[in-house]
């Protein structure tokens, strides 16, 4: 599975459309269009997409590991 394949399915997963994807990360609708269908992406674009929607880089770039990133557990001082 390419990393075009994977952003649609990061789309569908988020609900968003094409254009609402692109808003969230600065871009034009018809560049996620050509994105998922095969375009190459930009470091920028993968980095953006990372940090907007908490997305592992592993997996957006080769399939590995979970979507998403687990929380992390808060860790609470003494007093």
């Amino acid at each position: 599975m390419s990393t075009g394949e994977r952003i649609r399915i990061l789309r569908k997963k988020l609900d968003l459309t094409q254009q609402m994807f692109a808003d969230r990360i600065g871009m034009k609708r018809n560049s996620i269009a050509q994105i998922e269908m095969g375009r190459n992406t930009s470091e920028q674009t993968i980095v953006s997409i990372c940090r907007e929607f908490n997305v592992s880089e592993d997996w957006l770039r080769d399939g590995i590991g979970d979507m998403f990133y687990q929380p992390t557990e808060t860790l609470t001082l003494p007093n």
